[in-house]
């Protein structure tokens, strides 16, 4: 991000090797960034995940010192994002939806001043379902008699997780598997099929969790990777209508928003300083871990 947060200069991502420590591979990263253009470590901010439940009574805007790297919350720098692109106001309070690979969690958050009033999580919705239930669709409905090697099993996991990210902007993509045939074409609305009762369980769900709150939300956002998909768009919206704020990939303003609390300056035009806590101990990063496939 530029000096003044106005522009994304560049984005890197890398493969983390099984069992290696996140934490050097997160580093690594952030360096490999720095060298790219021009910056240097000290000014970098790593986003960590957290226990959302702990979120509860905190500034979530609070940039932790004291490591090798300034570390930041998911929910602050996704708050970092909103607030930089003007998709929340000032003085609202805001429930973010966040179905992440293992479960969702719904944060209900002060725009102006960051804090946390409530937090909850569930695995009983998980963005991986997603992946999961198309893979098991198209190996019954296409799969051959012979066991799947793990290697084909790694293999399809990951063209059935590219699929799910090309379904969002496209109706149909294929996919290269242990078929017949060897490619399959996967649908969007064979996904909208099957997805339809869950992700309508999973509005439900969160409906349940903000109407019954304590503290009364002016707006719902749609973060994670499944948020970009059309179906779980039109489920919430049905359910939330002008309240809901949907970003652009919503799967990525985690990191985009990170490079803006990387950039915000004592000189810069932003509206009041970030509150720097030191800490003594570091959580665990989670690195993104991407696998592409040429469209087939």
């Amino acid at each position: 991000m530029d000096p003044m947060g106005r522009a994304l200069l560049g984005t890197e991502s890398v493969t983390v090797a099984r069992g290696r420590d996140r934490l050097e591979a997160a580093v690594d990263v952030v360096d490999s960034v720095c060298a790219r253009h021009g910056a240097d470590r000290e000014t970098a901010v790593l986003v960590v995940p957290d226990e959302p439940r702990s979120r509860v009574g905190t500034i979530s805007l609070s940039v932790h010192t004291g490591g090798c790297v300034r570390l930041a919350s998911e929910l602050g720098a996704q708050l970092m994002y909103l607030r930089m692109r003007g998709l929340v106001e000032s003085g609202s309070t805001i429930a973010v939806v966040d179905m992440g690979k293992s479960g969702t969690s719904v944060s209900v958050v002060d725009v102006a001043t960051g804090f946390v009033k409530d937090a909850t999580w569930t695995d009983r919705y998980r963005g991986s379902a997603f992946a999961d239930s198309v893979r098991e669709h198209l190996l019954a409905a296409y799969g051959t008699a012979e066991p799947l090697s793990p290697n084909d099993s790694q293999l399809l996991t990951e063209g059935v997780e590219w699929a799910m990210e090309m379904i969002a902007l496209h109706r149909v993509v294929r996919v290269g598997g242990p078929f017949v045939g060897g490619t399959v074409n996967v649908w969007r609305t064979t996904v909208d099929r099957l997805m339809l009762d869950y992700v309508t369980e999973a509005a439900d769900w969160v409906s349940d969790v903000v109407r019954r709150g304590a503290h009364r939300v002016d707006a719902v956002v749609l973060a994670g990777g499944p948020a970009n998909l059309p179906l779980l768009r039109g489920v919430f919206a049905r359910e939330w209508g002008s309240a809901l704020v949907m970003p652009q990939d919503p799967q990525s303003i985690a990191a985009t928003g990170a490079a803006l609390l990387a950039a915000r300056r004592s000189e810069s035009p932003f509206s009041a300083p970030l509150p720097v806590v030191p800490t003594r101990s570091e959580p665990v990063p989670a690195v993104t871990t991407q696998s592409r496939h040429a469209l087939v």
